[in-house]
């Protein structure tokens, strides 16, 4: 049987959802307005905007294969301590963007930060949290993140306006200085995240690497699912879902801040709840479920363009939907990474899971940038929808590993 002292989590894995709440909130300060930003207040076309968005993944995936082979060789604390120096510089250099080259500079170096942030991260939480509490601790963060970017969210809406560009470039310079605060949390945490000579050498003898992550064929088939669910999902968020609510839907850049607040104070305040919930469930089971709730959310943005006398209602109907699909996915997808990377490889599985999202984000914000720009709106819809039912579908025929119990680890 397990105690209290075994579901308790450590000191330092609590340190660490303190750093990503407070960075979280320099994350929502802009999280609503980085389009908004390009396309309004420094008059890029739409299609640029959005391709902008997709530059920047695409430069995070360049580097993620060193990212990972990084993490595997040094540990990823030094990782994770470079990567929010490198995101502080370049969010606050957002703030000076006049140009369209100016513009696509500032995203490869905030790509840059990005792209190292999250898998090392999630290998240090790997690192601080006993494996049958990995679920709870990447819920933990997720709400603890969209607690965050909730309180960021709303500061934001009551300081930005469109009349003023200064206003949102102290945002940015804003979010910049959020990753300063997380850096000062992660040097408290001593003993964790590093290697030392001897472990680099033995490391080193050990054989493997990217090959032996491609050849895991449980693990490509989840990627693959996780790759096109976050397509049709999430990377629709920062350009489709905030084009369509504007230009379709008929309602102010103001009112997206309220949508995007009630979705992470729902996550911050329901999160623990799911999790709890999910421990019920298999895996693949919730996957199927999350995914057709983002089919769901969308079907209610829809409505939005439909029914524009109600139209507030259908984008806070969408974020509300969409935040239960979030609070589903986002315990699950870390845990059975982690629990399929052998540790000398736990670098490169997290370095491959990040590249499922940056790859969607991608493609993600440039398709519906075009689609948008050529007013093919409801197509883009009409496919998203259709795209996640399918998902969803492929979800349900995974074969993924139990979910591990503190008797397994004794």
């Amino acid at each position: 049987m397990s105690n209290t002292t075994n579901d308790k989590l450590p000191q330092k894995a609590r340190v660490m959802l303190l750093g990503i709440a407070l960075s979280a909130l320099g994350n929502g300060l802009v999280l609503p307005y980085t389009f908004i930003y390009f396309h309004n207040i420094r008059g890029f076309p739409i299609a640029v905007a959005g391709f902008i968005a997709s530059y920047g993944a695409l430069s995070a995936l360049a580097i993620s294969p060193l990212v990972g082979n990084l993490i595997d060789k040094w540990g990823p604390k030094p990782v994770l301590i470079t990567s929010l120096l490198v995101s502080s510089v370049g969010y606050c250099s957002l703030s000076l963007v006049k140009t369209i080259p100016q513009a696509f500079l500032v995203t490869t170096v905030c790509a840059m930060g990005q792209s190292a942030m999250w898998p090392s991260q999630s290998a240090i939480s790997t690192e601080l949290t006993p494996e049958h509490l990995r679920e709870r601790i990447y819920g933990a963060q997720f709400a603890m993140l969209n607690l965050g970017i909730g309180i960021g969210g709303l500061v934001s809406s009551l300081v930005v306006t469109l009349d003023n560009p200064r206003t949102f470039e102290l945002l940015f310079i804003g979010d910049g200085i959020s990753y300063l605060i997380y850096l000062a949390v992660v040097l408290t945490l001593k003993d964790v995240g590093r290697r030392s000579v001897s472990e680099r050498i033995e490391r080193a003898k050990l054989a493997g690497g990217w090959a032996d992550v491609i050849a895991d064929k449980t693990f490509v088939k989840f990627w693959f699912v996780a790759m096109f669910a976050v397509l049709f999902s999430y990377s629709q968020l920062e350009v489709g879902f905030t084009a369509f609510s504007t230009s379709i839907s008929g309602l102010a850049p103001r009112d997206l801040a309220w949508a995007y607040a009630l979705n992470t104070f729902i996550i911050a305040a329901f999160q623990l709840w799911v999790n709890k919930k999910l421990l019920l469930v298999k895996r693949k089971s919730a996957i199927s479920v999350a995914v057709l709730l983002w089919a769901l959310a969308w079907v209610a943005l829809a409505a939005s363009g439909v029914f524009k006398g109600n139209a507030l209602f259908f984008v806070i109907l969408c974020q509300f939907i969409f935040a239960f699909g979030e609070m589903i996915w986002s315990p699950i997808l870390p845990s059975v990474v982690n629990q399929l990377a052998p540790d000398h490889l736990r670098g490169r599985y997290n370095a491959a899971g990040t590249n499922a999202w940056q790859i969607s984000l991608i493609a993600g914000p440039s398709i519906a940038g075009t689609m948008l720009g050529f007013g093919a709106h409801w197509y883009w819809l009409g496919g998203l929808i259709t795209g996640l039912i399918v998902i969803s579908v492929a979800a349900s025929r995974l074969k993924l590993p139990d979910r591990p119990t503190a008797d397994m680890q004794r």
